[in-house]
């Protein structure tokens, strides 16, 4: 019975690949099983000089700096991320962070992490959007992984005006002084994986992690 109900329900309102707008199985989740595999990996994804960790070269001290996708305009990954960001679908978020702990179990870049921590929103945006969805894909990982979730770690301390338009100068700017950790003796002497959705010019990351790393024994990766 439920498979013939979720048969008529395909009929009637069918699920629709995001990146292709092609028709999903029963088995497909968001993208078809095509799109997944042409997805544009980030081709250093495991190797610890790769293009991301250069970004942060010379501003933090990080063990990895990673990234599971190429962002491209007008690409597939772009309209997962207006999906994920524009869209309100949460469950998305939930299954790429399940994407990314995959990936990072596969290449044992998450030896040693203790604990996941999402680079938070105001609470202003929040309120907007419904929810964080750097916090959505540390689900996912958690999933994956079974490492904590300390989405409460850090607090985004004034309302950001979006960095979509900004220059490099401008966003680092912008976001200096935006942190603040809230318990820095729980993360005392842990290493500490910090995840944003999409990393640009990496100046958030760099705002946020100063004020870790700031915490007595901390070690810190990133990943997006």
């Amino acid at each position: 019975m439920k498979n013939l109900l979720a048969s008529i329900g395909q009929l009637l309102f069918p699920n629709l690949c995001i990146c292709c707008q092609g028709y999903l199985s029963q088995q497909e989740k968001f993208i078809c099983d095509f799109c997944e595999f042409e997805l544009p990996r980030f081709e250093s994804f495991e190797q610890k000089d790769n293009a991301v960790a250069k970004k942060f070269w010379g501003s933090i001290k990080t063990d990895v700096a990673t990234a599971y996708l190429t962002y491209g305009k007008g690409g597939a990954v772009q309209r997962l991320m207006h999906e994920l960001k524009y869209r309100g679908n949460r469950e998305l978020g939930i299954e790429m962070g399940k994407w990314l702990g995959w990936a990072l179990n596969k290449n044992d870049l998450l030896a040693n992490v203790d604990v996941l921590i999402p680079i938070p929103l105001h609470n202003k945006r929040q309120r907007e959007r419904g929810y964080n969805q750097a916090e959505l894909l540390c689900r996912g990982l958690h999933e994956v992984t079974q490492i904590p979730v300390a989405s409460d770690a850090v607090t985004r301390e004034r309302y950001n005006v979006t960095q979509t338009k900004k220059k490099r100068y401008e966003r680092y700017i912008n976001a200096k002084e935006l942190f603040r950790v809230n318990t820095p003796e729980l993360l005392e002497n842990k290493h500490v994986l910090l995840i944003d959705d999409v990393i640009t010019t990496g100046s958030t990351m760099i705002s946020c992690g100063e004020v870790l790393l700031d915490v007595k024994g901390l070690r810190l990766s990133l990943a997006s």
